[in-house]
Formats: structure tokens, C-alpha cells, sequence
């Protein structure tokens, strides 16, 4: 939806899950006074936030100066009354392009993590969902495997979940799980079960939020070296860290060149079907950029 407001300007995009039930929500909050719709679920006023986000209600007319299109080529010709006329569209049709460049963006309130690792025991693959920031999110997994239907999780602030994936055990050879979140939040973990279980990678993810980076670490559990190549994807580069049995390696990646973007896969030179992808945002409480891989 497009937004026009005095506390809307500026071209900016908010990325927080929002529905029909939004609007309503807003005038609930705008106006007040007892105000409340009962049909609206709590499920769906947690999930879905009230468009609020959108706005600039503290800062509205701060020290930047925007520039607008100019508007002559829409002024009519002349005043006239002129009768209908058939418009014809164009012979070859096409879809849309996705307009070139970045815009600004507000902060959102999510603060999310998925820690996903092969489970020695029974080679299930168990995925631990966390919530640290403000607001309610919604997680789906998809499996690459007709195994495995889409899961859909729920997870409150402050909360967390834990869920497992049968493989080895019921016929699945390898390992396929995509976790999606909101604004570009992913998690990918894929590999053969027995290359994953003689690999014993662990990797862990860390948003920092005060330096607007994201920290890496990478445990090696097996009883050999492990030689780990961490490509961002963004940039082009790589990597390369050579861990240690039992041993694990932290790798700090800056982002505020890319306001808090991050697109990273992990992959080792054992065993080529195991890869492991990262991306999304990193929340510092400020306006950011929308996506720079979009435009």
C-alpha cells in the first residue's frame, strides 16, 4: 500500500508484516476512546503490527530536503470537454521492472535467530527458533524433501521453540530446510545426512546491534580439521578458516557499508553438498536502506 502523509514523506518503506486488519488497528490506536474490533484475533493483532511504524510522529519535518518530479508533463493541453476514446493496450505486453536503487527504511521491530544442527543421536536435524526483539514472528520452513510438509511457527518476544526433521530414519538421504522470516530474514541448511553427521558443523549467528555487524561462529565437533570458505555474497569475498578438532572460529563481519545487510553462505571443502545460508537485516533501533541486492 502507499502511505501519503505529513509524517509519511520522504519515500521511505516499512517492511514490517502488516494485513487488512492494519487499518483497522491503526484507527484503533489513532483515535482511540475504547475503540476495538472484536473480530480481529489476538494471533493476528500479535503477528501483524498496526502500520504505526510507517510514521514519524517524533521528527516529522527534520533537516532533509526532498526532492519531487516535476508535474508539467501531466497538465492538460487544454480545458476542453473531449468525448470517450477505446484505449488499446500495447501489442506486447511485459511484466513490470522493479524500479533501480535503494530507498530509505524504517526500523522494524524483529530481532530473530535460527540455529539449525544435525543431531548425533538419531541424524534428525533440529532448528531452535528465538525471538529477542519486540514483536511477534511468524517462521515457515520448507523442506526440499516431499517428506516434509511446510511448518509454521509462532514465536513471541522474549520467546523461543524448538522443532526436529526426521531424515536418515525415514528414507531421506539429505538434508534441505529453508527458514523464512519477515523483511529478508533466512536460514538455509543443506547437505547429505552422512555428510553432515561426519562434519559436525555448528554455526551460530550474533546481530550486533550497537556496531551494526554480525558475528560468526563456527564450532567444528569432529575429530578432524575442517576447512570452512564463508562467502559473502553481497561483496564478492571470501573467507577462508581452518578450525581445529573440537574447536570453533569467530569471524566479525562490519555491515554499515550496507546498513546492516547480510548474505553469507558457509560451505566446506570436505564435503561440497553441505551449505549453509544467512541472510537478512540487522535492527539498530534507526531508519536503514531497503534491501541493496532488490535494486
Amino acid at each position: 500500500m502507499i502511505i501519503v502523509s505529513p509524517w509519511t514523506k520522504g519515500g521511505y518503506v516499512c517492511s514490517q508484516t502488516f494485513d487488512h486488519t492494519s487499518l483497522i488497528r491503526f484507527i484503533e490506536t489513532r483515535f482511540g476512546g475504547g475503540l476495538f474490533e472484536t473480530n480481529i484475533t489476538p494471533w493476528r493483532r500479535a503477528v501483524a503490527g498496526d502500520l504505526t511504524t510507517a510514521f514519524d510522529f517524533a521528527s516529522p519535518n527534520g533537516p532533509k530536503k526532498f526532492l519531487l518530479p516535476g508535474t508539467d508533463g501531466y497538465k492538460p493541453k487544454d480545458f476542453l470537454v473531449h468525448t470517450d476514446f477505446n484505449v488499446v493496450p500495447p501489442a506486447t505486453q511485459a511484466v513490470p521492472q522493479q524500479e533501480p536503487g535503494v530507498r530509505p527504511a524504517r526500523a522494524l521491530p524483529y530481532e530473530l535467530s535460527a540455529h539449525g544442527v544435525l543431531q548425533a543421536s538419531d541424524g534428525s536435524f533440529q532448528i531452535d527458533f528465538g525471538n529477542t526483539g519486540s514483536a511477534t514472528a511468524v517462521f515457515q520452513v520448507r523442506s526440499g524433501s516431499s517428506a516434509h510438509i511446510p511448518r509454521v511457527y509462532t514465536v513471541e518476544p522474549g520467546k523461543s521453540l524448538s522443532d526436529t526433521w526426521l531424515l536418515g530414519s525415514i528414507g531421506v538421504a539429505d538434508c534441505d530446510l529453508s527458514v523464512y522470516g519477515p523483511n529478508g530474514f533466512l536460514r538455509a541448511f543443506k547437505g547429505s545426512v552422512s555428510g553432515l553427521r561426519n562434519a559436525q558443523l555448528d554455526v551460530v549467528a550474533h546481530h550486533d546491534e550497537k556496531k551494526n555487524g554480525i558475528s560468526l561462529v563456527i564450532g567444528n565437533r569432529s575429530s578432524g580439521s575442517a576447512k570452512v570458505n564463508v562467502l559473502d555474497r553481497y561483496t564478492g569475498k571470501s573467507v577462508n578458516l581452518d578450525i581445529k578438532p573440537n574447536d570453533f572460529e569467530s569471524k566479525y563481519l562490519p555491515l554499515a557499508s550496507l546498513s546492516g545487510w547480510y548474505d553469507l553462505v558457509i560451505t566446506t571443502a570436505a564435503d561440497t553438498s553441505i551449505g549453509y545460508h544467512f541472510a537478512g537485516h540487522v535492527e539498530t533501533g534507526k531508519d536503514s536502506i531497503s534491501d541493496p541486492a532488490l535494486g
